[in-house]
């Protein structure tokens, strides 16, 4: 019986978790990222990149000098949550990402927001 070669076996396999892009966070260990992107993808109202977006406006919020001044709109803006989305639905969104993750990895982002809310 013959066997197909190395190169014709690669060539069929599917690629497309190589060429997904996912965002990284910083302060996440690779297990800590992979956990995130299986919450992420086992959740129906969730995608890929979520989180990153997630904490990316709860961190340019907190380090926003003129925080307290931020003010919600209701008709403002261009309607794309990665743009003009409210950075407190996002940190509404990073405590529901926490609960769906393993306890291990969970602690660290735990550890990551709660930095970020005692800057807050």
């Amino acid at each position: 019986m013959s066997r197909k070669r190395p190169g014709q076996v690669r060539a069929g396999q599917h690629l497309r978790d190589h060429l997904t892009y996912r965002p990284r966070i910083r302060g996440l260990s690779s297990a800590a990222h992979a956990e995130v992107a299986r919450v992420e993808t086992s959740r129906n109202h969730l995608y890929v990149g979520y989180t990153a977006d997630a904490v990316r406006m709860w961190r340019n919020l907190v380090h926003n000098p003129y925080r307290r001044l931020w003010v919600e709109y209701e008709h403002d803006g261009c309607g794309v949550w990665q743009c003009c989305g409210s950075p407190f639905e996002a940190r509404t969104l990073l405590e529901a990402v926490i609960v769906g993750m393993s306890r291990r990895r969970a602690r660290e982002l735990r550890s990551l927001v709660d930095q970020l809310d005692d800057l807050y």
